[in-house]
This record gives structure tokens, C-alpha cells and sequence, in this order.
């Protein structure tokens, strides 16, 4: 598939600049086409008004790096055995000087939903981020700012660290480093989303975290343990995702009222390909080099988190189980 960029600068509106704005972001969503929608449009995590609705079934995501990483890595999962566990891809658009891809809104499969984003792998800085050795007072003040007991005796003496020290202490005060995921934000359906869940960390806050989102409903915890023991086949035998590291990439968790539950691969701006080569797991310790994200590690730790959750109350769905597996 080759990358497709509409210009849309010079299209005629047809509503008033104001009902273009949507989550403060600029983008060409009328009010009509909102009031069409099922939910009201949530972001839970990522940059702010990084996203805005696009048409009825779309969004629009911000590039905010210079390259096209994500458009690249969208249009070549369109065409791999995984295409089905990420967003469909349709389009890069230049809109106002600024670059958006468009993609599938997952919101549209679901009625007010529960929705958890939770950033997989035991790093998400790239390598070429942390690669300079230089010592930075900002980056220790930081550190002592979170943890004043963090850093060593000759980090305290000479008050800098490098930025690989620092991008692995964040990784350690998540659950990140040992787990290989952390839950970014969750939304409760009837309640406010929750996105100051970084530092949940030990076995007994991540497990409290989702027997909370499944609410004792087991054939939500059977749909999503299948979704996710199929996203794991579906990255092993993957031509795309068993060539690239993946950095900063999030599972995309969502179900429903009636059931319908879904689970989703999304975040690529980060995913770059490796040398051909070379091997990567997603599941060996990461090394200077090898470009190890553990991804597949944190889908595998997070696959027993789910099967651990004990159904106490089990909450009558109004569907069988068979009818809440429908979703991707």
C-alpha cells in the first residue's frame, strides 16, 4: 500500500470554524456528525487534544514528530496477517500545516463503554533516546522530586544522571520494568475517566485495578482473556510485528453493557523496523542494541492478571457469551 496524503487546506467548510473544534484540536467534525454518534468522544490518554473526531466512524490522530512512522507502520499492517487486531487505517491528511492520520474510531462498536489503555513493553523510550552519556542536574532533580531515596551515593555527590538512569527509574516506579505493562487511564461507564494510574505497581494494586474494570462479569473476563490470547498468536506469527520493535504501543481494552467486548493493538509512532539481521522475541530482557521491548512479555504477564481475577458476585449479562465475542 502506498502512503496517500490529502491535502485539505483549501476545502470550502460547511459549517463555522467553531463547530470544527473538537477537544481542542482542530479538525473537521461538525456538530451534526457528532450528535450522530453513539458516545460522546473520549480521549483517555496521550497527548492532550491529540485526537478529535473525524466522521462518524473516524478519528483523527496528531503527528507530532516529523517522520511518518505511524503512517508507514499503518499501511503495512493493512497489508499483514495482524491487520485485525489494530485500527483500520485509511488515510494521511494535511490539514492547516499539520499532519493527522486517520483511523478507525473503536468507539463506534460500543454503547457508553469501559475502556482501559494500558502502554505494553519493559521500556518506552527508544534507544536513540537514551544513547547520550551526558550527566543532567535536570534530569536528577527530577528523579529526587518522585524519590528522594533513588539515586546512588555518586549520583547524590555529583547531583546528574544520565537520561537512560532516568528513563529506567520512571520504568521502575510502574509497573512497567517488572511486568512488562502498566495501566495508563481507565473509565468506568457511569463514572470519570482515571489516568493517575502510572505508578500502580505491586501484583495487589494492578489485580485490584482490573477486578474493578471487569466488575464481576465472567463472560467479559473469558471474551477478553480470548481477545488477548488472540492478539498474542496473531504478533508471534506476524511478518510485521516480528520485524519491528515496538516502543510506546498500548492494548486498547473496551466492553460494553450488552457485552461486547473488544480488544485492540494501537500506538505505532514509535515502531521502527530492525535490521533483517537480526531477531527480536518481545520477551528477552532488553540490552543496549538488541532493541528487546518485551512486549510479548507484558501481553504474557498481563493474560495471567486477567485469568488470576475471582468472580465473587457474578453480574447477569444481558447476552450469552457466545454473542459478546463478536467484537475484534
Amino acid at each position: 500500500m502506498t502512503m496517500c496524503t490529502v491535502l485539505l487546506d483549501d476545502f470550502p467548510p460547511t459549517t463555522s470554524s467553531s463547530e470544527y473544534t473538537a477537544l481542542d484540536l482542530t479538525a473537521p467534525a461538525s456538530d451534526a456528525i457528532l450528535k450522530n454518534r453513539k458516545n460522546t468522544w473520549i480521549q483517555l490518554a496521550g497527548h492532550p487534544g491529540g485526537f478529535a473526531p473525524a466522521g462518524p466512524n473516524t478519528i483523527w490522530k496528531k503527528r507530532y514528530t516529523k517522520d511518518n512512522n505511524e503512517t508507514q507502520a499503518y499501511e503495512s499492517l493493512m497489508e499483514d496477517t495482524a491487520q485485525d487486531i489494530v485500527p483500520m487505517y485509511y488515510r494521511e491528511v494535511e490539514y492547516n500545516s499539520e499532519y493527522f492520520i486517520e483511523i478507525e474510531d473503536l468507539l463506534q462498536h460500543f454503547t457508553d463503554p469501559c475502556i482501559m489503555d494500558v502502554k505494553m513493553g519493559t521500556r518506552t523510550f527508544l534507544e536513540s533516546e537514551v544513547m547520550n552519556s551526558t550527566l543532567r542536574k535536570d534530569l536528577y532533580e527530577k528523579m529526587i522530586a518522585l524519590d528522594p531515596a533513588a539515586p546512588s551515593a555518586e549520583e547524590k555527590q555529583s547531583q546528574s544522571i544520565t537520561k537512560l538512569r532516568y528513563m529506567q527509574f520512571r520504568e521502575r516506579e510502574s509497573s512497567t520494568a517488572e511486568f512488562g505493562f502498566r495501566i495508563e487511564a481507565l473509565r468506568i461507564t457511569g463514572e470519570a475517566p482515571t489516568s493517575n494510574l502510572k505508578r500502580v505497581k505491586s501484583k495487589e494494586q494492578i489485580h485490584d485495578v482490573l477486578s474493578k474494570f471487569v466488575n464481576d462479569r465472567r463472560t467479559v473476563q473469558n471474551s477478553l482473556l480470548e481477545k488477548l490470547a488472540n492478539i498474542r498468536e496473531k504478533i508471534e506469527n506476524s511478518p510485521f510485528f516480528m520485524s519491528h520493535e515496538l516502543i510506546g504501543s498500548s492494548l486498547l481494552v473496551m466492553f460494553d453493557k450488552i457485552g461486547q467486548c473488544g480488544v485492540w493493538v494501537i500506538d505505532f509512532s514509535k515502531t521502527n523496523l530492525i535490521d533483517e539481521s537480526m531477531e527480536i522475541t518481545h520477551r528477552l530482557p532488553w540490552k543496549l542494541g538488541n532493541h528487546e521491548d518485551g512486549f510479548l512479555f507484558g501481553l504474557d504477564n498481563l493474560i495471567q492478571f486477567f485469568t488470576d481475577i475471582e468472580i465473587k458476585d457474578e453480574l447477569t449479562d444481558t447476552v450469552t457469551s457466545s454473542q459478546s465475542l463478536t467484537t475484534s
